[in-house]
């Protein structure tokens, strides 16, 4: 049997499994609608209960006659429910504010976790997590994470790329508000296309997740919760600077019209012109770049029908390269120039039915995006226009603990893109419907299974006009061993359409030429995993162990081979093994009062097999550690949060054909090496000031530029980077706000 047939066998006995489970299960919210996070939820006469999770929910053993439900939030009254045995899913209402000087809070929540009731294995890092470090961009909000490794593409154009399960970003899908987003021409720059003041939270998704939002997720999803108006600020600022010269500010604009109109005007601006040469190498260390960024929203909430519009605009430019010597004639020295310029409108219309949990909505996006680059004597141009819609319907079978949601895509996107005279453009139509059943269990004091399980089992078929019909089968399975251990398990089938030339800019900082030797196909992999989370308390004080291991299995890739000599970079699609296996393993306590650690380890094994036979892919670590310290004062107007990042070594591409003295520094395995990042933050009403520093241990690589001195000579490569090339950066910045 091959892979469908061994995946249609498990997801028929998953669905087999009794749907009837003697549980309650509901949802909190507050006056507004809006789920409370962190609700606790007890029987009366209690000690223990359940915490509601990042969309209210909650689930908690029935009992056998009437008793009353009590529910606590921070801030609010608490309210007493009487339950009937024979309910089994409740929407809860916390309102009334409560008087605030009289609550103590006795516990806090972490600002990254483990949702022990969604069957997915998603970590969420909350907008407190972000505060912790500079977080400019989608880029800097990682840096306390050990799921996302993000690294520097090149030496010279300040790109920046993340990494999930040992592979590129490219394989994990980025969804904005969970709508597909920042693809094909966008990708090189995506990280640093939303400003880290706008979001409000991320979730990542590991392994096979959802196929709501299409079938391009193979390593997972990280979808970017946007600031809303109406919970916002109505006034706020954050400025950023630091002693290179760089400055940047946000700016947010919030107005609540009545109870249902409300609108937000972000706006983020940075700007670098100095030139930084640390290393002496007649390159700049830091490319300098200008960048307006702004989006307006406008959000509708009634009580049956919602809605939001959205206009995101964004111009970035950036040069880099040799720095000119005086009256050297253009032409004469490197220099790579990047301009972008975007243009996107998307939104939201939904209507909820009285019926609980059921609801139809729909998303749309219409985008932009030009290019022009030059990279030396290389060109880059291109402009794709980008439309996407969906519709989605949402009900449940019998009571609220079994969910489905059925609906259909329709993508389009039109490439017009060139490498100097070589034509790469393309149009892409895709449409696609998908069913998806949801059952969130969990209840390890049951003896019927089916209480203990939890599942999210779906199936999406999509038809390119290029690359025929594409299925993407996957399931995700939980199941609680106990109340406070939880185990996982997930396959799943994901495509995505390769960009060979925008999704491997930095190749052209190089004296390579890029040849793509056949037309690319398809990608396609399977994706295995499972997850263990454990939640523990000691001496009073509540921690969480995660344990993930995740297998990528390619059957269709495109294959970027640099280890075939110096002079060409050669493009192909695979004709062997090509995989990923990724072991992390995090450890979340608090240690003392309000000092918490975060300890985290990962193993990578990334191999492909190349014309020349299997190897291990070029610059991924193999091994990868963080610790992180995060400490807040009794009256909590002080935070101090530091940071500690090993990274191991790193393979090479073959360099033995260029001259051994350009690259003694680049052959074989790269150093290992560690990185201290750490902030220290003043809190007051509505007032905050920060101060950071990046690399504290100063670690540069050493020579990151090959024959720098010969830009348009035969060996020039500014590739081949492995660790930072600036060194320790400092940083200062404030923030400040008007209203709750």
């Amino acid at each position: 049997m091959n892979k469908s047939t061994y995946f249609s066998i498990l997801l028929f006995l998953a669905l087999a499994v009794n749907l009837n489970g003697q549980m309650l299960r509901g949802t909190v919210v507050n006056q507004d609608g809006l789920p409370l996070f962190g609700a606790t939820v007890q029987w009366e006469g209690e000690n223990n209960g359940v915490v509601a999770d990042e969309e209210g929910r909650f689930a908690l053993a029935q009992k056998a006659e009437t008793a009353n439900l009590l529910i606590n939030y921070v801030g609010y009254n608490e309210i007493v429910i009487e339950i009937l045995p024979e309910e089994n899913d409740v929407l809860l209402e916390v309102a009334g504010v409560a008087n605030l000087m009289e609550i103590e809070v006795a516990a806090k929540f972490r600002d990254t976790y483990i949702s022990s009731i969604n069957p997915l294995n998603v970590e969420s890092i909350t907008g407190a997590e972000f505060k912790k470090a500079a977080c400019c961009s989608l880029a800097d909000c990682f840096e306390t994470n050990a799921a996302v490794d993000v690294s520097y593409a090149d030496a010279v154009t300040g790109a920046r790329e993340m990494e999930m399960l040992g592979l590129r970003g490219l394989y994990t899908q980025m969804l904005i508000e969970k709508r597909p987003a920042l693809s094909g021409l966008g990708a090189p720059l995506a990280l640093e296309f939303l400003p880290g003041t706008w979001l409000e939270g991320i979730s990542i998704s590991k392994g096979a997740g959802s196929v709501q939002s299409g079938y391009s997720a193979i390593t997972g999803q990280i979808n970017t919760e946007l600031k809303k108006p109406f919970e916002d600020h109505p006034f706020y600022v954050n400025l950023f600077a630091n002693p290179t010269g760089r400055v940047e500010s946000n700016i947010h604009l919030n107005k609540v019209i009545n109870d249902t109109w409300s609108s937000g005007l972000l706006l983020h601006g940075s700007y670098h012109g100095r030139d930084v040469d640390r290393n002496d190498d007649n390159y700049l260390d830091i490319p300098h770049r200008k960048i307006l960024n702004g989006m307006y929203r406008l959000f509708y909430r009634g009580a049956s029908w919602r809605s939001q519009i959205n206009v995101h605009l964004i111009n970035d430019e950036r040069e880099g390269g040799q720095i000119a010597e005086d009256n050297a004639p253009s032409g004469s020295f490197y220099r790579v120039k990047q301009k972008n310029k975007r243009a996107e409108v998307f939104g939201k219309l939904g209507y909820i039915f009285d019926k609980p949990n059921t609801s139809i909505g729909s998303t749309y996006s219409f985008s932009q995006h030009e290019l022009d680059n030059n990279y030396g004597n290389t060109l880059h141009r291109g402009r794709q226009r980008n439309a996407y819609a969906s519709l989605v319907y949402s009900t449940i079978l019998g009571n609220t603990d079994h969910q489905i949601f059925t609906g259909a895509s329709f993508l389009y996107d039109d490439y017009d893109e060139k490498l100097n005279d070589t034509d790469f453009s393309r149009v892409e139509r895709v449409p696609g419907v998908f069913f998806e059943y949801m059952k969130c269990g969990g209840a390890a004091d049951k003896v019927n299974i089916s209480d203990r399980l939890g599942l999210v089992a779906g199936i999406r078929v999509d038809h390119h006009n290029l690359f025929d019909w594409l299925v993407s089968p996957r399931a995700n399975l939980k199941y609680d061993v106990t109340d406070n251990t939880v185990a996982r398990l997930a396959v799943g089938l994901g495509h995505r359409t390769p960009s060979v030339i925008a999704e491997n800019t930095s190749l052209f900082a190089s004296s390579r030429t890029v040849d793509v030797l056949e037309t690319p196909k398809m990608e396609s992999a399977w994706n295995y995993g499972f997850n263990l989370t454990q939640s523990f308390t000691i001496k009073e004080r509540e921690g969480q162990f995660a344990l993930d291991l995740y297998r990528t299995d390619f059957t269709n890739q495109v294959v970027i081979d640099l280890d075939q000599g110096h002079e060409t970079a050669f493009i192909y699609n695979l004709n062997g093994q090509s995989y990923s296996n990724s072991l992390l393993t995090m450890l979340s306590y608090e240690l003392a009062p309000r000092l918490d650690v975060k300890l985290a380890y990962k193993f990578n094994d990334v191999k492909v097999e190349f014309e020349q036979g299997l190897e291990q892919r070029t610059f991924v670590a193999r091994h990868r550690g963080l610790i992180n310290f995060d400490y807040d004062t009794k009256k909590e107007n002080w935070a101090f949060s530091t940071t500690f990042q090993f990274v191991g070594k790193q393979r090479f591409p073959d360099n033995s054909s260029r001259p051994e003295e350009l690259v003694q520094d680049h052959t074989g395995f790269s150093p290992a090496y560690t990185l201290i990042n750490a902030q220290i933050t003043r809190k007051f009403k509505n007032f905050e000031m920060y101060l950071g520093g990046e690399n504290l241990t100063n670690y540069k690589q050493r020579n990151p530029i090959i024959d720098g001195e010969a830009p348009f000579g035969e060996y020039f490569d500014a590739t081949q980077v492995y660790a930072p090339v600036l060194g320790i950066k400092g940083y200062f910045g404030i923030r400040y706000w008007i209203g709750e």
